[in-house]
């Protein structure tokens, strides 16, 4: 009975200690200032500038203990960044503050018709420009209309100056499926009447494709036009290249 006691005493010590142990190492760890600020990706590949980041997080925890870190804050400035798309943060047994996010990848640039420029991205997010980080992306401009070129913000189908901006991701679309196609063409342009035409390198007149229906079928002709008459002194005389023709293309001279 005595020795049975005795065990449940040890057990009962040994948890209470365990217990106390565990507050201290928890409070000397909320209580331990912290250590660093860790971004990651580290380098500087795209839009945001991780010195001017870390910059700005160090200013927000620099000198807080781990215990009385402004999460809540750190989230905030990644949240107001336009070029962030997704982000995490948490500070590990260290002390140390770790911070990864994914930037949006701009998939075509646009010039709206006011002259502002956007970046549209494959799931239809507008991103704002950075002057420091240009990437090489189709350009799209014209009639093109862009409701906001300071914040981030998804394009709306239902919204009318938004219909330009959905066909023009259309186009981009159809033309990056076609290898051919994506290595001739320069620029995408949408005219008044919301019309398409093609830059298209080697050729100094328009490629007019229309809308976006059928556009696959329409960039096929204007591939098997390229192959067979590019080089030709008589093309060099054309005005433009009419892909809007059910399985036509008709030009004209200038």
């Amino acid at each position: 009975m005595v020795k049975k006691i005795l065990s449940i005493l040890l057990w009962v010590v040994t948890a209470a200690a365990l217990i106390a142990l565990f507050v201290f190492a928890r409070e000397s760890y909320l209580t331990t200032p912290l250590k660093s600020i860790q971004l990651l990706p580290s380098a500087d590949t795209g839009f945001v500038r991780k010195t001017a980041l870390h910059d700005e997080l160090e200013s927000i925890c620099g000198r807080s203990k781990v215990g009385t870190v402004n999460m809540i804050a750190v989230q905030q400035v990644l949240d107001d960044n336009s070029w962030i798309e997704s982000s995490a943060s948490y500070v590990d047994l260290d002390g140390t503050l770790n911070v990864s996010f994914k930037e949006y990848e701009p998939w075509f640039r646009v010039f709206g018709k006011d002259g502002h420029s956007v970046y549209v991205t494959r799931n239809g997010v507008v991103v704002p420009i950075c002057r420091i980080y240009t990437p090489y992306v189709l350009v799209a401009s014209g009639n093109l209309e862009i409701r906001n070129d300071s914040v981030t913000y998804q394009l709306n189908d239902t919204l009318e100056s938004d219909i330009n901006l959905f066909n023009a991701m259309h186009w981009c679309k159809a033309i990056e499926e076609n290898n051919f196609v994506s290595q001739c063409v320069g620029q995408l342009y949408c005219n008044n009447k919301n019309q398409f035409e093609l830059t298209v390198k080697g050729f100094d007149g328009r490629v007019i494709v229309g809308d976006t229906c059928f556009a696959a079928d329409k960039l096929k002709r204007l591939e098997a036009f390229m192959k067979q008459r590019i080089d030709s002194p008589e093309t060099q005389t054309l005005k433009s290249i009419n892909l809007n023709y059910k399985n036509q293309i008709v030009c004209t001279k200038r």
